[in-house]
């Protein structure tokens, strides 16, 4: 017959703690189970043991349900706790103690500017300068890895020379290799002659037009420096963008070759950030190759040897770059087989012809300044016949084919009453753009 366990399930909870009642207590007299009691449970009543049934069969005599698995509460997780932070002295610079700075890179030492002072100019024109005021020099610089050379605004494959892209007429000159060397011009204008030039008399070819051999670097347009290449590479002249580690300085290495113009006619800086440079072969100074008689066949001065000359109306002269007839060369060498060569009187290869573009110079017969590209308009202020029979233009640029390297003027400096009557009105590129001078065979129609 099946028995009721229910007093049994009380009494292993009263074991389990509740009251302090055991199992071999006596229910309290007025326990009413409703059926049998504890007494009815068989018990051990061994001495000693008054607590717990004994023996290993104590729970299966009970007929008691399996035991009743209590959750046990997890230990308490270590929570590791942030120590406060320990004060760690710190040492003090140390005082007074004088630090040498590195010395700083020369390029960012090197004073640069613009244009610089070219004296006087062609019946008081803004920028006609005559060639006795402009006296470039050059600071010498290694090509570290190879640098490309351009003539203006280039939007090509850079890799074919003389060759324009879609947008742009500016070429690739060349890619200097490394190795070569590379002069980066001075500012052009350097007119500081120690006693005066006597330009009265056509100038004192006794007297220096500048006394200055260190003058400051020519300022940087977008990047481009205006330079040119030897010792391994042609002499052309154009825009060189520098990265960063693809020249290195050389003006303090005796060893280097010195850096004189394209034509081997002018001079190294002297002194550079403070400190004299020094080069392999002969450097001269500023004065003894720029003599104050230069330029005396220059702004129509038929009685200094032009043949002839004078200011323009320049509204009365807009005309456009050309590139000119031409020859192969036979008794100059050309940088590149594109080019071809042009007579000047019993000179058969007076002129280089390029297939792009013409050299805008600072002066006639001096530095070069820019590149004009043929398809460019200008407006001519003045042109003059030098003695040598070349006749030179000086023109404003007012729609250019590289408008970042050689930019257009508004022209707005031609107007005012500015003409040929009245040239001391004439102000071009007043509101900035290119100015300079061209040979007349490149200025077309």
């Amino acid at each position: 017959m099946a028995r009721d366990v229910t007093p049994l399930l009380l009494v292993v909870a009263a074991a389990l703690g509740c009251g302090g009642t055991t199992l071999t207590d006596p229910p309290p007299p007025d326990a009413d189970d409703g059926g049998a009691t504890v007494a009815d449970a068989p018990t051990d009543d061994a001495p000693g043991e008054p607590d717990a049934p004994s023996g290993p069969d104590a729970a299966r005599d009970l007929d008691a349900p399996p035991p009743i698995d209590v959750p046990v509460a997890p230990p308490p997780i270590d929570v590791p706790v942030t120590p406060p932070p320990v004060d760690v002295p710190v040492t003090p610079p140390p005082v007074d103690v004088p630090v040498t700075p590195p010395p700083p890179p020369v390029m960012t030492c090197i004073a640069t500017a613009a244009r610089g002072d070219g004296g006087g100019t062609c019946s008081g024109i803004d920028q006609a300068y005559s060639a006795r005021g402009i006296n470039a020099g050059y600071y010498p610089f290694r090509v570290l890895r190879p640098i490309v050379q351009f003539s203006g605004d280039h939007d090509g494959d850079g890799r074919t020379v003389f060759s324009a892209g879609a947008t742009r007429r500016g070429v690739v000159l060349q890619t200097i290799p490394a190795g070569s060397y590379v002069g980066l011009s001075t500012v052009a204008g350097n007119y500081n002659p120690p006693t005066g030039c006597d330009v009265a008399t056509c100038g004192n070819p006794s007297r220096a037009a500048c006394g200055d051999s260190s003058p400051p670097l020519r300022a940087p347009v977008a990047g481009f420096y205006w330079g040119y290449a030897y010792q391994g590479a042609s002499h052309m002249q154009g825009w060189i963008n520098v990265p960063s580690g693809a020249l290195e300085f050389v003006g303090y290495d005796a060893g280097h070759p010195c850096a004189l113009g394209p034509a081997g006619a002018d001079y190294e800086v002297r002194s550079v950030c403070g400190r004299a440079t020094a080069c392999r072969g002969t450097n001269p100074t500023c004065g003894a190759v720029n003599r104050c008689d230069e330029g005396d066949d220059d702004c129509g001065r038929t009685q200094c040897g032009a043949l002839s000359g004078g200011p323009l109306t320049p509204s009365a002269w807009r005309r456009t770059i050309t590139r000119p007839g031409g020859h192969a060369c036979t008794d100059r060498d050309p940088p590149n087989p594109a080019v071809r060569c042009l007579a000047n009187g019993r000179e058969a290869d007076f002129f280089f012809v390029y297939p792009f573009g013409a050299y805008l110079y600072w002066a006639q017969n001096s530095t070069t300044r820019a590149w004009l590209h043929y398809g460019d308009r200008v407006q001519v202020y003045f042109h003059n016949r030098d003695a040598q029979g070349v006749l030179w233009d000086f023109v404003e640029v007012l729609n250019s084919g590289a408008p970042t390297l050689t930019p257009a003027s508004d022209g707005a400096g031609a107007g005012g009453g500015c003409s040929d009557t009245r040239p001391e009105n004439c102000h071009p590129c007043r509101n900035g753009g290119t100015c300079g001078w061209v040979q007349d065979v490149f200025v077309g129609g």
